[in-house]
């Protein structure tokens, strides 16, 4: 694949921007197009935070120039993940502001804190995505920071899922739910695999 490096984070974000830009030229803007927008890119940052999630467990289950293209562009999928993130958070701050009722009295402080905890781990994930972060924190914790914050993430999107099945349509969202808890399945079968190969050739 052409595509690679900061052009994949550039391309992202700009798709994203022209989206909205198209999305509020036609419906407006209100409660309900801001509402669709936080939607639209809730769903954009699960799909890129998926690839990058699951992009190494693919990788040793599935070999192919796509999967290595992805694996070795996951720093860059996972930009492009917080870039629509952070745009979701700059619409969520816009209904907030400009459209705050029912918004703000349908949010529990819970969910608050917890989505609050989950871009700090966005911010400190995107900021520390560099060889040179890695070697300044060393490997151990640059490795600790990012499994953790990719499971919080990872929980978040679950959780995040289940109220919108509870809410409805269940027929739109169960689908995203069960892609959600799916993720964690490969993940944790390719790690799996992982090992399984590590420990065959140790004994070899």
């Amino acid at each position: 694949m052409k595509l690679q490096g900061s052009a994949i984070t550039t391309s992202v974000v700009v798709l994203v921007l022209a989206f909205l830009a198209i999305h509020f030229a036609v419906s407006g803007w209100s409660a309900a197009s801001i509402t669709s927008g936080i939607d639209a890119t809730g769903r954009s940052s699960l799909i890129l935070f998926s690839i990058a999630f699951i992009a190494s467990s693919v990788h040793r289950l599935w070999r192919s120039p796509l999967t290595t293209w992805t694996l070795q562009n996951r720093r860059w999928i996972g930009l492009s993940f917080a870039g629509s993130h952070f745009i979701h958070l700059a619409l969520i701050l816009a209904i907030s502001i400009g459209f705050p009722e029912p918004f703000l009295s349908e949010q529990s402080m819970g969910k608050w804190l917890f989505g609050g905890f989950g871009y700090a781990f966005v911010l400190l994930m995107a900021v520390t995505s560099t060889n040179a972060a890695q070697r300044w924190m060393g490997m151990k914790s640059w490795k600790r920071l990012h499994l953790v914050g990719s499971y919080w993430l990872w929980a978040q999107f679950v959780l995040t899922y289940v109220q919108h099945t509870k809410e409805g349509p269940k027929g739109f969202y169960l689908p995203f739910l069960v892609f959600t808890l799916l993720l964690l399945v490969i993940r944790l079968v390719g790690h799996r695999a992982q090992k399984t190969s590590l420990a065959g050739t140790a004994l070899s």
